[in-house]
């Protein structure tokens, strides 16, 4: 019997307008009503899903940052804070290249974009966010970096130099095709579902999940009744154990529908 669910949200549970399934609140009521626990697995910070999912604030599990920060019924389960000295060199080396660079923390996102098209791109995941003119002087604990190429694809550009200088220290992860995650080492969204397991006594064979990149992978791995999205990267689907359509049509509700509330 399946007690706990983790899904993405950005190309997976949300469609490309970035819109809630309609069936949501019906869905979210009758696992509600079957004891099964929900999680929004994001990159997303707790500032901006706690606002998207006002509503839900205490239903849901809040899996933030990649994992750095996770949230359940008014209790921070677990957080994960860069040191200070390296989140400055990141911004060091992410300047050189020329990266737009987002320290996300307790208090808020801070960036140095400054043009409207990055600055919309932010927003549509960020939304307690500050251009900062000096990003070393930030003043918050920031439990992530976030690095965004403007143009290409970072996989191909920035990604390979910036794991290549931090993967051995801190995680380094592919986010979307122009993101790029810095996490502390061992953070993940897996390492934050494990963290979830555990506290409610839910084992892996209990455990549902859905995503489509590359961060969602460890996720995945943790549970199994594992679903790629069909618009998923190739290397997510090779993880997962199951496929579903695509983000655009309801597939995350309509799985949870036949597996945990048609039986």
């Amino acid at each position: 019997m399946i007690k706990l669910i983790a899904t993405d949200l950005d190309g997976t549970m949300l469609d490309d307008s970035k819109r809630l399934p309609e069936n949501f609140d019906k869905v979210l009521q009758d696992l509600n009503s079957r004891h099964i626990r929900f999680a929004v697995s994001s990159g997303r910070s707790f500032c901006t899903l706690k606002k998207q999912f006002d509503r839900y604030v205490d239903d849901l599990i809040f899996i933030c940052d990649n994992g750095a920060y996770v949230y359940d019924k008014g209790e921070v389960v677990s957080m994960s804070v860069l040191p200070e000295d390296a989140v400055r060199s990141i911004i060091r080396c992410c300047q050189k290249m020329g990266l737009i660079i987002l320290l996300c923390g307790k208090h808020g996102t801070w960036h140095n974009a400054t043009d409207e098209a990055t600055l919309g791109e932010i927003r549509k995941y960020y939304l307690n966010e500050q251009h900062l003119d000096e990003l070393s002087s930030f003043d918050d604990d920031i439990f992530k970096v976030a690095v965004f190429e403007r143009g290409g694809s970072i996989e191909n550009t920035a990604y390979p130099r910036l794991s290549a200088k931090y993967g051995d220290y801190f995680n380094v992860q592919l986010s979307g095709d122009r993101w790029v995650d810095i996490m502390t080492k061992g953070t993940t969204k897996g390492s934050a579902l494990h963290k979830m397991q555990n506290r409610l006594g839910v084992d892996y064979g209990e455990t549902m999940s859905f995503g489509d990149y590359l961060n969602d992978i460890e996720m995945l791995e943790n549970s199994y009744y594992s679903f790629s999205m069909e618009n998923s990267h190739s290397l997510v689907k090779k993880a997962a154990n199951f496929s579903t359509g695509s983000n655009n049509d309801n597939s995350v509700m309509k799985e949870i529908i036949k597996l945990c509330l048609e039986q």
